[in-house]
């Protein structure tokens, strides 16, 4: 069972045939860098192991020379013979050439300088001292003992540490010797079994590639039968797109066109590839629109969106949209177009039943500015008339009750207190409807409104009067951003909203108001928040509606019209007004005007 489960193993393997001959080669590659790279390793330490021998041979002269100027200058002063000054000026000269050459070999090793720099001190001084010897040699009658003596003693003493620093610098030398040795032992240690290993590895995986070299190839031929079975998917998916594709040579004759276009044209392949061009099938009214857009194609510019009428083979007209871009050689020379072409018959169908629908709503909204104009006039009219009537009940009331005051028993007194009472509240309710019906016909008045200020000054003063049912209420004014609007018609909205806020909060322990703003997603946020009795969401529907109420009118009076004048100013200020709230614990009304730079054009 062992060889043939070995032989399928192998069987398979040979389709990593060409990753072997790929990783045998990448071995030997590595091989040939890793010998490269030890062969250059060897020349460096070379080049160092050479540097070092410099070093120990300058120095050497170095010390060389100086004994030879030495003893130049105790001959001379000895034997007084000129003779000797010849190997002392030598020296001298050849001294401190030698002493350059040491300073520039070992300025690439920080303690060497400064040891070197430290020796060419100790030099300057020897010569000096031997430079001193000698001048006390030519002075004349012979030296003395003494004075001879004392020359000779801070000489040795010089040279002896002279001797002692070039020690040092040679012991350094030596150790740096010795582990470049031992370096250079260590890694070709290391690099020949790598080397050796690499080289059995390669030749082992050569040999399998050529063992499976043949499977290599069987897959190969299987991978080309796949290749044509995709070439022709691709080729069925080109024909029968949802869409027309084409290109066409630098004279407008097509090279390529797919079956959906020719089924729309009506022709066949053969009638049309090589044979026909681009511009024998458009529209006559259409053909210079082209001719324009394939002139722009030959300098390399694409064509966008580009609505042309096609002449089928039958005469009838393909209204189509194009799209096309240039393909080009090599060496950037136009070779082809590539065009997209879309059946536009139905979207035109549509865009007409579009247009029908836009002139029927077009028709309904004049209509229904008409009707809102009778409206408006209707409700201000029956405003109008109304309040004579109002006005006599009501004085004709207030007549009764004064010039009868005391005939009449509490019934009476009651039912003309009830009367004046009512009419009062059909007065208020009358200015109100007034009012909103107004709201259409005002023409604006852009400014940047100070919203703080104008609460400060203009609002707040009349809802918290002194007399008033608001004086115990807490407002609470935050930072206030600007807006652009009419400021008549954003006080009567703060008015509003305000009014509102007091007199559902004012019945509270501590009544409390809350006016706040912001900036966010370019709009400006206003908030006015109280702590009074709410109401209940699920009639949140009912909150901006003329006439609609949440609360008795015997508890919070009111004429059910004030939120409806909101959203409507906030409407055309191109805003927006939403609330939120819970039943006995307060609300929060927010309106946003759009975040401007100016009033609009």
């Amino acid at each position: 069972m062992v060889f043939p489960l070995m032989g399928s193993f192998f069987w398979n393997s040979r389709r990593l045939s060409l990753l072997m001959i790929f990783l045998a080669i990448g071995i030997l590659l590595w091989m040939g860098i890793v010998s490269l790279h030890f062969l250059g390793s060897f020349l460096q330490e070379s080049d160092r192991v050479e540097h070092s021998w410099m070093v120990l041979t300058s120095i050497d002269r170095l010390f060389s020379e100086l004994q030879d100027a030495e003893t130049g200058e105790r001959g001379y002063l000895i034997t007084r013979n000129p003779s000797f000054l010849s190997p002392y000026q030598s020296a001298e000269k050849e001294v401190r050439g030698h002493l350059h050459d040491l300073e520039h070999l070992v300025s690439d090793r920080p303690s060497q300088e400064m040891r070197a720099m430290e020796l060419g001190k100790l030099i300057d001084k020897r010569l000096f001292l031997l430079g001193n010897g000698v001048a006390l040699g030519k002075s004349g009658a012979f030296p003395h003992r003494d004075a001879l003596l004392m020359v000779m003693l801070r000489g040795k003493e010089v040279m002896d540490q002279i001797r002692q620093l070039t020690q040092s610098m040679k012991s350094s030398e030596y150790r740096r010797l010795r582990r470049r040795s031992l370096l250079f032992y260590r890694t070709r240690k290391k690099v020949l079994p790598l080397v050796g290993g690499g080289l059995a590895a390669s030749v082992l995986m050569i040999v399998l590639s050529s063992l499976f070299l043949s499977r290599e190839i069987d897959r190969r031929v299987r991978a080309e039968h796949k290749a044509r079975q995709y070439a022709e998917e691709v080729r069925d998916l080109y024909d029968y797109a949802p869409c027309g594709y084409h290109s066409v040579d630098h004279e407008g004759t097509f090279v390529r066109i797919n079956e959906t276009e020719l089924s729309w044209l009506g022709y066949k392949r053969e009638e049309v590839e090589g044979r026909k061009r681009i511009f024998d099938l458009l529209s006559p009214e259409d053909l210079p629109l082209y001719q324009n857009a394939f002139q722009g194609m030959l300098r390399g510019e694409p064509v966008r969106d580009l609505r042309l009428r096609f002449l089928r083979k039958d005469g009838t007209v393909l209204p189509a949209l194009l799209n096309a871009s240039v393909i080009r050689d090599a060496f950037g020379r136009f070779l082809s177009t590539r065009g997209v072409l879309l059946d536009m018959t139905q979207k035109l169908i549509d865009e007409e039943k579009i247009l029908d629908l836009n002139r029927t709503l077009s028709e309904r909204n004049m209509q229904l500015e008409v009707t809102n104009g009778e409206l408006e006039g209707f409700s201000y009219s029956v405003s109008h008339d109304l309040r004579a009537p109002l006005r006599s009940i009501d004085g004709f009331s207030r007549i009764l009750q004064e010039d009868y005051a005391g005939k009449l028993d509490a019934e009476g007194e009651r039912v003309i207190g009830v009367i004046r009472n009512n009419t009062r509240k059909m007065s208020n309710l009358i200015d109100d409807l007034l009012a909103f019906s107004r709201l259409g016909k005002k023409a604006f008045s852009w400014s940047l409104v100070d919203m703080e200020a104008l609460i400060r000054e203009d609002i707040l003063p009349g809802i918290l009067s002194g007399g008033g049912k608001g004086a115990g209420v807490d407002v609470t004014l935050s930072p206030l951003p600007r807006a652009w609007g009419d400021s008549t018609l954003l006080a009567q909205v703060w008015t509003n909203l305000l009014s509102n806020a007091v007199k559902f909060s004012e019945k509270r322990e501590k009544p409390s108001v809350r006016v706040e703003g912001k900036v966010e997603m370019g709009e400006v946020v206003y908030t006015v928040r109280d702590n009074g009795v709410g109401f209940d969401m699920q009639y949140y529907d009912k909150l901006f509606k003329v006439f609609q109420r949440l609360h008795a009118q015997a508890e919070f009076p009111g004429t059910g019209v004030g939120l409806a004048i909101v959203q409507r100013v906030i409407a055309r200020h191109g805003g927006r007004v939403w609330a939120e709230s819970q039943l006995n614990e307060g609300a929060a009304f927010h309106f946003s005007l759009p975040a401007r730079d100016g009033p609009p054009v």
